[in-house]
């Protein structure tokens, strides 16, 4: 028959597996002949001089050579190859060691005899079953050979008369051979049992690493935040994405309140009735300040944490950041509305314009009569002026509904806006009954890629807005940097319009690019709604930033003239995945 491979792996433990054995083996070695062989010392000591008696001194003999033995193995064991051979020496001088202790104590009487069955116990635990019965059959020819010897006065042994105490022999011999190859047996079954249930808690151990390197793994990579929290609130576990999207470490986070980190979470009482009734998780959208004061738009989902026996632990938040998307949802719309304007332009500036050319001819022939009084002419001049502000108002629909972008080329800022601050210094100040001044910065070298005449549209509009803001006057900032790094999605020239005005209201913020939509008595509406669709046009974007009573910053970002005009932000694709 064949030895199967679990048969081949008992004979033949690998040196992982026999090296700790052996070294726990020698430490038993050692505590054994200490307390059993000591003791029987002690005993001795008791009965005779310890120097005197023969056997006293054999039996510390022995426990010195034990010693020295157990000594010398743990010297060589670091470089034996062999290590299983390496353990059958041991075993076997194990043996020879019981034998001696056995021959000083009384031979077949002795009370010692048991130790052949420890040693084979031994083999087991290091040789598992193969061993174990290699040193019964050791130990029980051992045995056999003591046996004869008392039976048969061998080697010095006493003879036993026929009879009664011959078969008291046989039957003890017979008891304790058979009792070394069961103890081989059971021992060596019992070591490859455990064997077996160490591999298979390895095995079990490792795959459950893996699968929990594996569930942390995909945890840590995905896109959405993940958080969790327990039913007293405490944050549980916040991963890589949370932290990115919130703006906050997960040390600062995990085991303090949920309601510190997102305030009230939940959906309207409504939605959430409607949810628990199909059992689909809550889902809703909620606003979110970081810690740097950006606001963010977040799509959460809800559902319970269950543990393994089916009770509710807490809950599970995942969630995703909404905000490119509602800001590319904001910007289709606002691109409907713009094509339904372009739609409408021509034809009503052409309705319009021909019956205020009509009225304007009129007004000037009726200004040239000699015989108007003062009342008439003043009344007159006020047509006028209003035919010349609707007029302005028909050219700026024009040029919102069709912004007319030339042929885009690479445009240094630092004449460009040298030039509008001194045009504004001029013409504003002469139309304003304020004094507004412009702190210019901006770096030398930098160039974007544009229509310059566009630009400087845009930049007319931005600081005539801000001017309007200071209503007594004051200080405006127009400041241009580079931001991003080169290459980088987000790579660009940044400039920004600041006033110390005071503020735009945070309902006024998400409208005030919308065509038509103005908080000024006299305003059109359109300035902001033209510098948004130019900025567009080029390939850039523009927003505003600002709270109550601390001013206004509107940040325009155009592209360097290095690349084609491509906007930065993220796609709605890229926000949630």
């Amino acid at each position: 028959m064949t030895p199967s491979a679990s048969d081949a792996a008992a004979a033949a433990p690998s040196a992982d597996e026999i090296v700790p054995k052996i070294q726990w083996l020698m430490l038993l070695r050692v505590a054994m002949v200490t307390v059993l062989l000591g003791s029987t010392l002690v005993i001795n000591v008791s009965d005779a001089d310890l120097f005197s008696d023969p056997g006293t001194l054999t039996i510390l003999g022995l426990i010195i050579g034990t010693y020295a033995a157990t000594i010398a193995y743990a010297v060589v064991l670091p470089r034996v190859r062999n290590h299983t051979a390496f353990a059958y020496l041991q075993l076997v001088g194990d043996v020879a060691t019981t034998l001696v202790l056995v021959l000083l104590t009384g031979a077949t009487e002795s009370i010692f005899v048991f130790m052949f069955s420890l040693v084979v116990m031994n083999a087991a635990i290091l040789l598992y079953r193969r061993g174990a019965l290699i040193l019964a059959s050791v130990a029980a020819a051992v045995l056999c050979v003591l046996y004869l010897r008392s039976g048969f006065g061998w080697l010095g042994g006493t003879l036993v008369q026929p009879g009664a105490a011959s078969r008291g022999l046989l039957l003890a011999a017979t008891t304790n051979v058979s009792a070394l190859f069961l103890v081989a047996l059971l021992a060596g079954y019992l070591s490859e049992q455990l064997r077996d249930a160490g591999r298979k808690l390895e095995t079990a151990s490792a795959s459950l690493e893996d699968l929990r390197a594996l569930n942390q793994h995909i945890i840590t990579s995905i896109q959405s935040g993940v958080l969790s929290y327990a039913l007293d609130g405490r944050v549980l576990f916040m991963n890589a994405a949370a932290e990115r999207i919130l703006g906050v470490s997960a040390e600062r986070v995990v085991l303090g309140p949920i309601g510190a980190l997102l305030g009230e979470l939940g959906p309207p009482q409504a939605h959430a009735r409607a949810a628990g009734e199909r059992g689909a998780p809550l889902r809703w959208e909620q606003q979110y300040v970081r810690a740097d004061g950006d606001e963010r738009v977040l799509g959460m989902s809800r559902s319970p944490l269950i543990d393994s026996a089916g009770l509710h632990r807490g809950d599970i938040l995942v969630f995703q950041d909404l905000t490119p998307l509602r800001q590319m949802e904001d910007q289709i719309r606002r691109t409907e509305k713009f094509a339904a304007i372009g739609k409408m332009a021509a034809g009503i500036a052409h309705e319009i314009r021909n019956p205020l050319a009509s009225i304007s001819g009129s007004i000037e022939m009726l200004q040239r009569a000699e015989n108007l009084n003062q009342t008439d002419r003043r009344l007159m001049d006020i047509v006028m002026r209003e035919i010349d502000r609707l007029n302005g108002l028909v050219t700026d629909f024009l040029r919102f509904a069709r912004p007319r972008v030339g042929q885009l080329e690479s445009v240094r800022l630092e004449p460009l806006l040298y030039e509008v601050v001194e045009v504004f210094g001029y013409l504003g100040r002469e139309s304003m009954s304020k004094r507004v001044d412009v702190d210019l910065l901006v770096g030398q070298g930098l160039e974007v890629q544009a229509d310059p005449q566009q630009l400087k549209q845009v930049f007319w509009n931005l600081l005539n807005n801000a001017a309007d803001a200071l209503s007594e006057g004051g200080l405006v900032q127009l400041e241009a940097r580079v931001v991003g790094a080169s290459g980088a999605p987000d790579d660009g020239v940044e400039i920004r319009v600041v006033d110390h005005g005071p503020g735009i209201a945070p309902e006024n913020i998400a409208r005030i690019f919308d065509p038509f939509y103005t908080t000024k008595p006299r305003g059109t509406g359109l300035g902001l709604a033209l510098v948004h669709r130019i900025i567009e046009e080029h390939g850039g974007h523009v927003r505003v930033e600002s709270q109550l009573g601390h001013g206004a910053t509107f940040i325009v970002w155009l592209p360097t003239p290095d690349r084609a005009p491509i906007r930065p932000e993220l796609s709605p694709w890229d926000s949630l995945h």
